[in-house]
């Protein structure tokens, strides 16, 4: 860029004396005074004029194409910026508005999903339509994507160990499931230490039951959608996987799943 500027300095000096030439005294005594002629004074001044027309079209040619050169640079480093920081979409979802849009991005999902259940109880029979349909459809939602690695936590209570005994028969033989227990409060309280994240493909991440499992009048959860906070989100569920024991790896079955939930001390 630098050569860019000096050629354009410099041609603006050429300009510059070009104009001022006439009332240079050696010019004016060599070139202009001895066009005593109208056609010598005539071609004196076309030259001129043409010279003058010459520098000033690359005068501005080259100042349009610096002009165009940090255009590019500025789109390209504004493109930079939004990719750095995508934006942070944040919504707050129902119970059922949660279940019906998760469901949709786990059949979508291209690499992973991740899920948290940290009620001290399995999912009770029932609830909402969304709700009912969610764990209805789940299991084979993870069947249908083998490209898919889905994880699931579950909260260590002595119900959800029954629970997860059930998981384990409906997802036999898949290769792209996992499910661990994650020790936390006693089941006797309602809402864990830990916070229930699920995060699918790094892209969008949701905070479940913050306050409560079920029965909020407006909202229980809320949606983000940002690679920055999803990536982080997911992170945090890494660590909590790799403080819980799994008890069902890809292409186990019921009878693996009970001995290594009996072999957890």
């Amino acid at each position: 860029m630098n050569w860019k500027r000096n050629f354009l300095i410099g041609t603006a000096i050429c300009e510059f004396m070009l104009s001022v030439s006439p009332f240079i005294p050696f010019v004016r005594e060599n070139i202009w005074a001895p066009a005593t002629s109208i056609s010598s004074f005539a071609s004196t001044l076309a030259t001129y004029v043409g010279l003058e027309f010459l520098l000033l079209s690359l005068l501005v040619g080259l100042l349009l194409l610096d002009f165009k050169s940090e255009a590019k640079e500025d789109i390209k480093n504004f493109g930079d910026l939004l990719n750095r920081y995508t934006p942070l979409h944040v919504r707050q979802l129902g119970e059922n508005q949660f279940y019906k849009e998760f469901l949709g991005c786990c059949v979508s999902a291209s690499h992973y999903v991740n899920i948290c259940y940290f009620s001290p109880r399995p999912p009770a029979v029932g609830g909402g339509t969304e709700r009912v349909l969610y764990y209805s459809r789940i299991a084979s939602v993870m069947q249908d994507n083998p490209g898919t690695r889905f994880r699931r936590l579950v909260r260590d209570t002595e119900a959800n160990r029954k629970w997860v005994l059930e998981l384990a028969e409906a997802l036999s033989g898949t290769h792209n499931c996992s499910i661990a227990l994650l020790r936390d409060q006693d089941q006797s309280v309602e809402l864990a230490y830990a916070l229930s994240v699920q995060v699918v493909d790094g892209r969008v991440a949701w905070l479940v039951a913050i306050a409560e499992h079920s029965g909020a009048e407006f909202f229980r959860d809320i949606a983000i959608e940002n690679e920055q906070v999803a990536g982080m989100l997911s992170k945090y569920f890494d660590r909590l996987w790799q403080q819980a024991e799994v008890v069902f790896k890809p292409g186990d079955g019921r009878k693996a799943t009970r001995h290594a939930i009996e072999g957890i001390r």
